[in-house]
């Protein structure tokens, strides 16, 4: 699905238009999180809850974490609001691959106090709307290893 090149998503996310309110997949997600625990995570379609009538719904919602697909949610005409919940993990790989493809001098890497690794990510959902066709909506959450050292945490930066 990430190759698609039709995917409608928000142009201000803090001014969004009637369409955009019934179409723009939201997460909801911890913030940070542990590499190798898993969590949960809620993409609840529109702001304003979107129609499930004959003809018009949400057919599907797809969640990604770093580009891998977590799961697909397949939704009816019956069901009662267009929403997922699905359980994710982050891996200890994913922030070696962040330490090597992004500048470790600008917050990628081990932290020289405590030694703590993390690397932001990237969280996609991606919707089908049987009539205004796909959605999606990204985030970013922090992935920090569970092998660190004494000392404070680290802030790391808001780069994808």
């Amino acid at each position: 699905m990430s190759s698609d090149i039709n995917i409608q998503t928000a142009k201000d996310h803090d001014n969004l238009t009637e369409m955009e309110k019934k179409h723009v997949p939201f997460i909801e997600a911890p913030s940070e999180v542990i590499a190798g625990e898993p969590f949960d995570v809620k993409v609840t379609v529109g702001s304003v809850p979107h129609v499930m009538e004959e003809g018009h719904y949400i057919q599907w919602i797809e969640l990604y974490l770093n580009g891998d697909l977590v799961g697909k949610e397949e939704l009816q005409v019956s069901d009662e609001k267009a929403e997922a919940v699905f359980k994710a993990v982050g891996t200890e790989e994913m922030i070696s691959v962040r330490e090597i493809i992004n500048c470790t001098i600008h917050g990628f890497g081990v932290c020289g106090t405590c030694g703590t690794r993390s690397a932001i990510v990237n969280l996609r959902a991606v919707e089908s709307c049987s009539i205004h066709g796909l959605w999606e909506y990204s985030k970013g959450i922090e992935i920090i290893s569970p092998i660190v050292k004494a000392g404070k945490k680290c802030t790391w930066g808001p780069h994808l």
